[in-house]
């Protein structure tokens, strides 16, 4: 039972806290302080060693100066006399005791001609098989070689300075050289007995391994093999720093190496990892014995405590072990002996005796934790219950719902209506339904559903209303979303369909103004030149040519145009396109134009790149409502790399740019991202798709081109539309007027449903010396075709007929004789012209209404090419 009270599970728990919490607190601690520490003893051994290193260098450069001033003080002749050389070495060993060896004086062959001390008796001996005399010959500079131990006869490990000496003209004649001796010269003897706490040491070594300096001269001149110093390794391969690693011997020490500046060598400092972390383990120590004193502190006196303050609950609990005991109320309510929370579990607990009771609200407890928010008023009106989902939704404490309170959260928008359906619904005692925007916990509004039912007491008599809450935010935003794609639609399919009606009416135009410009043609043909009706007729041809511009532009903008990219002038289209922009355009806009003085030459389709400029046209338009000013220009331009790394689109090379800017409301950096979205539109419903922005990006991109847009709410709006330019010239729409046409004898199909039209180019051909066979479809021209295939030259094809098409009788004459030449005529054939049945080659195609020498003399061009 010890184990099962409150008091002990309390008191192990914070003990155990406390513990836990000290053991972190102590592992954290030590961490830390153990990377600091090893980061500042790593730091001063670096810096201890970049400044033993620089004295080291320092005193090198020294040395090497001292001898190569008395180089420079010798006489030209000295190697001539050698008794004089002996005398100034003999004095010179006095005033530069580093030399401590020994100072000698040798000639370019390496022959030893003074030293000192003099009692060496190496006077004349050949040494150029030394090293140090080698290299400093060869380099003809100053030379420091490496240990090696010399001739005396202690045989004592030596370092050689060297410095060439010059006569008349430079010439070498030879060479002063100062040894010092690695186990007695007395700076780097000091530095290697310098010691790091107790153990730690200095070293040094040449590149070839060699021990110059350790506290163990048994070591120096000693060569420590590869693999063996793996701090050596790694300074010899270019590293400089601090690590731990291993002596020889096996102790582990944190070592620094650094290369000297002035001979390459390595200097080391060793320093032994248990005197160098000693601290560490200290720290350690004395983190771990605070961490379980004080958790065993927090054990003797939260027992205690806790004991006292477990003494009225355990109070509380024997009451209601006792309860079921206890027959009147006034007994089971359990007694207060205090004022903390287990006092004021107790009050609670007695009210809650006091409910059950009465137990007319039971089913609250089930309400409370159900999904939908359910509220109840009194027969006051006035609310007096929210569940906890409500609270929940809302996250508003209950005191600030009750009576009126919860009409707080409600829309402002939707209060008045919401208060007026709930007191008509409870003067009438009837259920309502209503919805509404309540606030939601994060501060936005959400849509509810609410419904209200009244609701009787367990007398029978009526005690308020109950009602449940339903959140329909994402239902009706999913309904939204539907109508809006459904609209969309409708508008899609509505422009489809006036497209359709468009290319419709603009194709049975095409074959009226075929008639009219034939006739007209054949007119002039037989007038003669001065005739007064020539004036006329020219009229006529002159209108009708307008009318077959204005229906270019309707198929342009039906898409059944055919998409035919060819040398064309960019000023040329804006120029076609003018008049009926300004038909477009209302008078309180101010219309500019400006073209640049050169033609800007691009393969382009003229009737989609007029598409381009209307759309932009008409939407500048809408965009200044109340006036403004409508630009549109011509330039050609480079785009090099640096405009296409500041702009962020384009590739190099040359472009014509056309530039539409206006006045108008202008857009914010949003809408201006999502222009080119298909069905994105910012004008009200029932003004448009959003596809015409969507096309226009389409036709640039087809065109290899480039849009970009520039726009502020407020300052206008500009496009540019960038086209690749190209070397040809622009060319026309039509073959010149004065072009001659020859007719011939040949047997022609003509194949036309328009019986105008048939007749026309019928009577052409025949004027102009054709025999002529008409069909009035696809049908009936393989059926004659069938009987007199063997004598026709030509089959001249409208593509749209009924019952079989141009392309299908086509096909099936070709099946009957392949390679049957052959003409096709439409005012739109995007869908059924293709390059297949035309070669490839324009001759094949004739675009209605017809220009009688268009059609003449591509005719005869198809008639006289062979095969």
């Amino acid at each position: 039972m010890l184990f099962n009270s409150m008091k002990t599970k309390m008191t192990l728990a914070v003990f155990l806290m406390v513990g836990v919490l000290m053991s972190a607190t102590a592992v954290t601690s030590l961490l830390f302080l153990q990377k600091t520490f090893k980061q500042n003893i790593s730091q001063q051994q670096s810096i201890l060693l970049d400044s033993l290193a620089n004295q080291i260098d320092d005193r090198i450069f020294d040395f090497t100066a001292e001898l190569d001033h008395l180089a420079q003080s010798l006489p030209p002749d000295i190697l001539e006399h050698p008794h004089q050389a002996q005398l100034i070495l003999d004095a010179q060993i006095r005033q530069r005791p580093f030399f401590d060896n020994s100072l000698f004086l040798f000639s370019k062959k390496g022959i030893l001609v003074a030293a000192t001390p003099q009692d060496l008796n190496y006077i004349g001996r050949d040494f150029s098989f030394r090293e140090y005399l080698k290299e400093t010959v060869r380099l003809r500079r100053n030379y420091i070689s490496g240990p090696f131990a010399s001739l005396q006869r202690q045989s004592r490990p030596i370092i050689m300075f060297t410095v060439p000496l010059f006569g008349p003209g430079q010439k070498l004649i030879g060479v002063l050289s100062g040894s010092i001796d690695l186990r007695e010269q007395h700076f780097l003897h000091s530095l290697a007995s310098l010691k790091l706490g107790q153990n730690g040491f200095l070293s040094l070594y040449d590149a070839r391994r060699n021990v110059l300096m350790h506290p163990n001269k048994k070591r120096v001149l000693r060569r420590d093999p590869p693999g063996s110093n793996e701090m050596l390794d790694r300074a010899l391969a270019g590293f400089q720093g601090t690590a731990e690693t291993m002596t020889q011997t096996g102790i582990p020490v944190l070592r620094s190496v650094k290369r000297l500046k002035s001979t390459g060598w390595v200097l080391a400092v060793s320093y032994p990892l248990d005197e160098a972390y000693g601290p560490l383990r200290t720290a350690r120590n004395y983190l771990l014995a605070g961490s379980l004193a004080a958790a065993i502190l927090s054990l003797l006196i939260v027992w205690p405590f806790m004991q006292h303050l477990t003494r009225p609950l355990v109070s509380f609990t024997r009451h209601l072990e006792q309860l079921p005991a206890m027959g009147e109320l006034a007994q089971r309510l359990a007694p207060v002996t205090s004022e903390d929370e287990i006092g004021q579990m107790a009050r609670t607990f007695n009210r809650m005796l006091l409910e059950l009771e009465r137990s007319a609200d039971f089913y609250l407890t089930l309400f409370e934790n159900f999904p939908a928010l359910i509220w109840r008023v009194g027969t006051d009106g006035a609310a007096n219950y929210f569940n906890q989902t409500w609270l929940e939704f809302t996250g508003r404490p209950l005191e600030s719902e009750l009576g009126d309170g919860w009409t707080e959260g409600v829309h402002p928008e939707d209060v008045a209506q919401c208060i007026s359906t709930y007191r008509n619904a409870f003067a009438l005692l009837a259920p309502f339904q209503m919805q509404y925007r309540l606030r939601h916990h994060s501060g936005s509004y959400r849509w509810v559903v609410d419904m209200g039912r009244p609701f009787n007491g367990l007398d029978g008599n009526f005690a308020g209303y109950i009602g449940t809450c339903y959140d329909v935010t994402d239902r009706l935003e999913a309904e939204e979303a539907r109508r809006a794609l459904e609209h969309q639609l409708t508008q899609s399919q509505k422009m489809e369909a006036i497209g359709t009606l468009t290319g419709g009416i603009a194709h049975d135009f095409n074959n009226i103004l075929t008639a009219i410009i034939g006739y007209s043609t054949m007119i002039q043909l037989q007038l003669e030149p001065a005739h007064p009706m020539q004036v006329k007729v020219a009229e006529i041809m002159r209108a009708s040519e307008r009318a077959a511009s204005l229906t270019r532009s309707l198929l342009a903008y039906s898409r059944k145009q055919v998409s035919n990219p060819v040398p064309v002038g960019v000023n040329g289209i804006l120029t076609n396109v003018q008049a009926m922009l300004h038909r477009l355009i209302p008078e309180h806009i101010e219309f500019r134009m400006q073209l640049c003085q050169e033609e800007l030459s691009v393969l382009a389709d003229a009737g989609q790149i007029e598409q381009v400029v209307m759309n932009l046209a008409v939407n500048a338009r809408d965009a200044m409502a109340r006036g403004g000013i409508l630009r549109i220009s011509t330039d050609p331009i480079i785009l090099d790399q640096e405009f296409i790394d500041s702009h962020g689109y384009g590739e190099p090379g040359s472009y014509a740019l056309i530039t539409v800017a206006d006045t108008g409301i202008g857009m914010d950096e949003k809408t201006r991202d999502r222009i080119f979205e298909p069905f994105f539109t910012t004008k009200e419903p029932g003004k448009g798709t959003g596809l015409g922005l969507a096309m226009v990006y389409g036709i640039v991109k087809q065109h290899s081109g480039f849009i970009n847009c520039y726009s502020e709410l407020g300052h206008g709006t500009v496009f540019r539309v960038y086209l690749p330019l190209i070397d040809l010239p622009a060319g026309g729409e039509s073959a010149p007027e004065d072009q001659a046409v020859r007719g011939g004898n040949e047997t022609i199909l003509l194949v036309e449903d328009d019986a105008v039209i048939r007749d026309m180019v019928r009577e052409l051909l025949q004027d102009f010396g054709y025999r002529v066979i008409t069909a009035v479809d696809g049908i009936d021209a393989v059926e004659k075709f069938k009987v007199a295939g063997d004598r026709i030259a030509l089959v001249i094809l409208d593509v749209i007929m009924p019952r079989m098409n141009g392309r299908d009788a086509y096909e099936s004459i070709a099946a009957i004789s392949p390679g049957v030449k052959a003409m096709f005529m439409s005012g739109y054939t995007a869908d059924i012209v293709t390059d297949t049945l035309t070669k490839g080659d324009p001759r094949h195609f004739v675009s209605k209404p017809i220009k009688i020498n268009e059609l003449l003399g591509k005719v005869r061009d198809i008639l006289d090419e062979e095969g």
